[in-house]
């Protein structure tokens, strides 16, 4: 017996949890296939729709795709901003801070974002809506860095440089764990990279 109380999703309730469920299979397709192997049969049938619905709901396959850089994003700045704010006071800040970025672009999602890029320097179009999606990201960075370390950002003449330098660094880093190093514990992996930047932004900060 259907509950009379239970209220009846809108249009737009249903459509959001289409273009969801296919942004999270394309990612998981990016994940697990790479890109050769994210095809829009093959996120159709991760997430259960017609071909139709990923037509209507995003008319081509590199729309799908800047959707899923986004999507990755949004989740890698969430967990960057949540862990920034949770770090510790003192000495061990520093080293937290390092920690955290290393688990972020180490995560399984920052391959998608490298399959990705690595298409897109080869095909234009899904470079446009790659770039496009890039340079948003990028641009959040220093704001959201400054707002966190609003005493560092003040007394520090390059901030921004240093800000740019880490982030440009811990992506390098992902792209080779992503591409070469996934078999290696996460751990073990740039261990000497990333004591090197401990020991650069404690001298920095």
């Amino acid at each position: 017996m259907v509950d009379p109380q239970r209220r009846r999703r809108t249009q737009a309730e249903r459509s959001a949890e289409t273009r969801g469920r296919l942004v999270g299979a394309a990612i998981e397709a990016l994940i697990e296939c790479g890109y050769s192997g994210t095809t829009t049969l093959a996120v159709c049938g991760r997430a259960g729709v017609s071909h139709g619905s990923l037509l209507h709901h995003y008319g081509t396959r590199d729309r799908l795709l800047r959707a899923v850089l986004e999507e990755v994003y949004a989740r890698l700045r969430t967990r960057v901003v949540q862990g920034l704010e949770a770090l510790p006071e003192g000495d061990a800040r520093i080293d937290a801070l390092v920690d955290l970025m290393w688990s972020v672009f180490s995560a399984p999602e920052f391959k998608a974002v490298v399959e990705l890029w690595l298409a897109a320097a080869n095909e234009p179009e899904l470079g446009l809506e790659v770039g496009e999606a890039a340079t948003l990201f990028d641009a959040e960075i220093e704001p959201t860095a400054s707002r966190l370390f609003p005493e560092v950002a003040a007394e520090l003449p390059d901030f921004g440089a240093h800000v740019s330098l880490l982030f440009q660094t811990m992506q390098g880093m992902g792209l080779v764990h992503a591409t070469l190093g996934r078999a290696k514990p996460v751990g073990g992996e740039h261990g000497d990279t990333l004591a090197l930047l401990k020991r650069w932004l404690r001298r920095s900060f």
